[in-house]
C-alpha cells in the first residue's frame, strides 16, 4: 500500500491546526456567540448530510427525497470533506458486502486505528476504486457533478461560506475556525466512529455474523448512528434506532421531512422480522453458551458466508 498524500495530510494537519490556530485566536480575541452558532449549524449540516444523506439516502436507498433536499445534502456533504457521494457510497456498499473481510476498506479485523482512519491514509484498492457498484447513482446527473466538481463545491461550502458569513457580522476568520477547522474535526471523528466504536462497542442483537454492535454510547456520538447491529442486519431500514426511545436523530429528521412533504417512500422493516431475528439471535447465543462456546468466540467472519 501506498500512502495517499494529499487525504492523509488533511486528515492529520486539520487537528493540529485546530489546535494551534484555536488556542491562539481564543487566547486573543475570545469566543463569541456568532462562531459558536455558525459553528452548531455547521455541525448538524454537515453531520446529517452523511447521516441522512450520504448514508440513508444515497448509499441504501431508504426513503426518497425532494430535489431540494437532495441538493442540499450534496452541497453540505461536500463541506465534511469525506469525499464525493459516488466515492463514499461505493466504499460503505462494498463495507456491507464484505463486511470484516479481506474486500472491506474499513474492516475491523485489521484494528480500531485502521476501521478509524488507517484505511483513509492508504490509497484505494483498484477494485474499489472503479465504482462499479454505485451506477444507479452515477446515472443522476446531480450527483455526477458533485462528484466531477466536489474540491471546489466543498472548499466553497466548507470554508467559503463561513468566512463570507463571519464578513456580514465582523467575525470572518473566527468563522473560518469555528465553522470551519474545528466543524470539521468533529463530523470527520464522529462519522469515523461508526467504522470504528460501531464495531467494537455494544450488543449484537440481531445478528451474530458480523462485528457491528448496538450502543446508545456510539449513537449519542454519531448522530443516532450506533444502532449498527440492526443497521447490518436490515440495512435497507431508514432508521437504525428502530425502538421509539432510542437516540436517532438522523430518523427524526427524515420523519420530519416526510411530515412536511419532503421524503417520502420511508423503507420500514415489519416489525414481525425484527422480532424474528432476535429470537433467532438469542436461539444462537444460547446454543452456543449450551455448547461452553462464549458469543465472542462466534466468529464475525461468517459474514463472508452470507452475513449482511
Amino acid at each position: 500500500m501506498r500512502v495517499n498524500w494529499i487525504t492523509a495530510l488533511f486528515l492529520l494537519l486539520t487537528p493540529l491546526v485546530a489546535v494551534a490556530w484555536g488556542t491562539a485566536h481564543i487566547h486573543r480575541a475570545g469566543v463569541h456567540v456568532v462562531e459558536v452558532a455558525a459553528f452548531a449549524f455547521y455541525v448538524c449540516a454537515t453531520g446529517f448530510s452523511i447521516t441522512t444523506g450520504y448514508h440513508r439516502l444515497f448509499a441504501h436507498r431508504s426513503y426518497d427525497c425532494s430535489r431540494i433536499v437532495k441538493i442540499g445534502y450534496l452541497l453540505f456533504g461536500a463541506a465534511a470533506f469525506q469525499h464525493s457521494v459516488i466515492s463514499w457510497c461505493s466504499d460503505h456498499r462494498y463495507h456491507h458486502k464484505h463486511v470484516d473481510g479481506d474486500d472491506d476498506p474499513y474492516s475491523i479485523q485489521r484494528g480500531f486505528f485502521w476501521a478509524h482512519i488507517g484505511w483513509l491514509l492508504v490509497t484505494r484498492h483498484k477494485e474499489q476504486a472503479d465504482h462499479s457498484n454505485v451506477h444507479d447513482l452515477m446515472a443522476d446527473p446531480w450527483i455526477r457533478l458533485q462528484h466531477r466538481f466536489y474540491v471546489p463545491i466543498a472548499m466553497l461550502m466548507g470554508f467559503g461560506v463561513p468566512f463570507a458569513f463571519g464578513w456580514t457580522v465582523g467575525a470572518p476568520w473566527g468563522c473560518v475556525l469555528w465553522a470551519g477547522i474545528f466543524r470539521v474535526v468533529l463530523v470527520h471523528h464522529s462519522t469515523f466512529l461508526v467504522n470504528s466504536l460501531a464495531h467494537t462497542l455494544g450488543r449484537r442483537p440481531y445478528t451474530l455474523a458480523v462485528s457491528a454492535r448496538d450502543s446508545v454510547v456510539t449513537a449519542l456520538l454519531t448522530f443516532g448512528e450506533g444502532y449498527h447491529n440492526f443497521h447490518h442486519r436490515f440495512a435497507a431500514d431508514y432508521r437504525n434506532g428502530v425502538a421509539r426511545t432510542s437516540w436517532d436523530p438522523s430518523k427524526w429528521l427524515i420523519r420530519g421531512l416526510e411530515a412536511l412533504g419532503l421524503a417520502w417512500n420511508l423503507r420500514r422493516v415489519p416489525r414481525e422480522r425484527i422480532v424474528a431475528a432476535r429470537l433467532a439471535c438469542d436461539t444462537e447465543r444460547l446454543l452456543a453458551r449450551l455448547a461452553g462456546v462464549s458469543e465472542h468466540a462466534i466468529s464475525p467472519a461468517r459474514a463472508l458466508h452470507g452475513g449482511r
